[in-house]
């Protein structure tokens, strides 16, 4: 303990703490009851407990702690961690975090829009919208963007939802983009193709044309969503969301 305490520069009771929770024993390794299939990740296992109380010895394993680094690295990159009783400041601060990774979605999809220098308008709100002449707004649109060169009107949904790994966990991931979220889309794209002149307008585009009215989901990171055969929708990560705006071909979906 004082090794680590000195090597981390951290104080011992939080080095206590932390091998307290990454310890996998017994009984945490039993449960108190039996698990549904479907509850994988809320399982204590060796990939999220490296640390194997053997008796009056703690295994530390070097791969499994390495292996176990990332796993928690991914989670915590995702706002989460693969805990169920997390203490109520650790459940607040993750909540801040994903918000701040909320923030910086946003941000980045309105510094892809203003690289490639196209007209928009963000968070058009329901409101507004019908004050601009676009009534029948279901939500607001995340990011409209109007490109006059090629006629196109992008409606773009921005999404980041938490991730998932256990099956069960990825169908219920996937089912919410291919029922609410796609279906939301495609509403908002059809009330914008139904107004494009006035939606144009409120990008700042007042020339007369005929516009194309184009559906587009942004993510923060890979969605698998988008590899259905069927996924409704194309999808692209913020990243590269400009070089989808500059390119005069309208992606297919997914």
């Amino acid at each position: 303990m004082a090794e680590t305490v000195t090597w981390s520069a951290l104080p011992a009771d939080h080095i206590r703490a932390a091998v307290d929770r990454l310890r996998l024993h017994q009984g945490n390794a039993a449960g108190t009851g039996p698990h549904a299939y479907t509850e994988v990740e809320r399982r204590s296992r060796p990939l999220t407990h490296p640390l194997i109380d053997a008796g009056e010895t703690l295994l530390v394993l070097p791969w499994l702690a390495c292996a176990a680094r990332e796993a928690y690295a991914a989670y915590l990159d995702d706002g989460r961690l693969p805990h169920p009783d997390l203490p109520t400041p650790v459940t607040q601060a993750l909540l801040r975090h994903r918000q701040q990774l909320d923030q910086h979605l946003e941000r980045e999809i309105n510094e892809a829009v203003r690289t490639a220098g196209l007209p928009h308008r963000f968070r058009l709100l329901e409101k507004t919208a019908a004050g601009l002449g676009i009534p029948g707004l279901v939500g607001e649109i995340d990011l409209l963007v109007a490109d006059p060169a090629t006629g196109r009107l992008w409606v773009i949904e921005a999404k980041n939802p938490t991730g998932a790994v256990a099956p069960h966990a990825l169908l219920q991931h996937i089912q919410k983009f291919t029922t609410r979220y796609h279906d939301k889309l495609l509403a908002k794209t059809a009330t914008v193709a139904a107004h494009p002149g006035q939606a144009a307008a409120a990008c700042g585009v007042t020339d007369e044309q005929d516009w194309r009215v184009l559906p587009l989901m942004v993510t923060r990171t890979i969605e698998p969503a988008a590899f259905l055969a069927n996924p409704h929708v194309p999808y692209v990560t913020a990243e590269r969301l400009t070089a989808v705006l500059a390119d005069s071909a309208a992606p297919e979906p997914g």
